[in-house]
């Protein structure tokens, strides 16, 4: 699960630098190995993973090898967090996962410049270093970070786990699912061939609504808005919104519709909110998002794509060009509406 911050992020020290993890991430890890990506002494990047079983550390080298390589990255710097282990300090957690890394990674360019143990990223955490002894540090709060600073003022939350993460994303009821499938189960037979310019301005609307809406949606506008999103034409083109200035305003309007959409339409705002959520750097979301969209529709299409480029580590601008690439085709759509509207109260 790789996360790129839109501008490089810069620290001090490694106190520092460690307990910056939970804002890069978005959540506190536990279990994890984390790989901190470095470009010019700069953290250009960073990947989550959970720790694998012994005969799996083979398997994980050569999973990371793909995205590190795609990123260019020469240098990394591993962070095992995980409780500890019996025979400490002589022995760290871990430590035959950190040797395959060096030796799996140095194979192909990329260097183990330092890997750590830590407990967890809590404040006045101690951690250790595998590759030196006298190595070692304790954590500032996290919470009171530049970084934190940062990302809060950006609208970004750093959640307590992923578990608390992925729980943005639970469902609504299954009674209030189980009605609102019905109710888009009377919407298509009852209504003719959706017309995509129409769905999509329908879809703008709540987007430009959303800011100022009191409450939740209500469940005609969510079926509305589930049937508009499975036209492809329109669900391809909403991708453009994230060029707007409203491109945060219309990622809550994706993550309200992926609890509240049934399957297996929900997999539509669920893939959008992946996508926004990645052109702008965070890999936890869109990872998450795109767990539903996988559960709602198990094969779906646009899925597999996003979670390729996920898992490659794609860098997230080229995510937002092509969010621009798809700028054209909502301009022709909306335009097409307009124009066929204009007709019509001409007659």
């Amino acid at each position: 699960m790789p996360t790129t911050l839109p501008k490089p992020i810069r620290v001090r020290g490694a106190d520092d630098l460690y307990a910056a993890i939970p804002h890069l991430m978005g959540f506190h890890p536990s279990d994890s190995l984390v790989v901190l990506v470095l470009k010019d002494n700069v953290i250009s990047m960073t990947m989550r993973v959970d720790l694998p079983r012994p005969r799996h550390r083979g398997m994980l080298a050569a999973q990371l090898e793909a995205p590190l390589l795609e990123h260019g990255a020469t240098d990394v710097i591993l962070v095992v967090v995980c409780p500890p282990c019996a025979h400490m300090p002589e022995e760290l957690p871990h430590e035959p996962l950190v040797a395959a890394l060096r030796n799996k990674l140095g194979g192909v360019g990329v260097e183990v410049v330092e890997a750590v143990w830590l407990p967890s990223c809590q404040k006045d955490a101690q951690w250790l270093c595998y590759l030196d002894i006298d190595c070692h540090g304790t954590l500032p709060d996290p919470g009171l970070s530049a970084l934190a600073a940062a990302s809060a003022h950006e609208g970004n939350v750093t959640f307590e786990s992923r578990a608390a993460m992925a729980a943005i994303a639970a469902l609504d009821h299954p009674e209030a699912l189980e009605r609102r499938s019905a109710l888009l189960d009377e919407l298509m037979t009852s209504s003719g061939e959706p017309d995509p310019g129409a769905e999509l301005h329908r879809v703008r609307d709540a987007i430009d609504a959303a800011a100022d809406r009191k409450g939740p949606l209500p469940d005609t506008e969510i079926v509305a808005l589930a049937r508009a999103l499975a036209v492809p034409e329109v669900r391809d083109a909403s991708m453009a919104f994230a060029t707007h200035t409203t491109s945060r305003t219309a990622e809550r309007l994706w993550l309200e519709l992926t609890r509240s959409c049934p399957a297996p339409e929900r997999a539509e705002p669920a893939c959008l909110l992946a996508f926004y959520a990645y052109q702008r750097g965070d890999g936890g979301i869109a990872s998450i998002a795109l767990d539903a969209a996988e559960n709602a529709c198990p094969g779906h299409s646009l899925t597999k794509l996003l979670r390729s480029a996920l898992s490659a580590g794609l860098p997230p601008e080229e995510m937002r060009a092509l969010s621009t690439k798809y700028l054209d085709d909502a301009r022709r759509l909306l335009a097409g509406r307009a124009q066929s509207s204009s007709g019509r109260s001409q007659s």
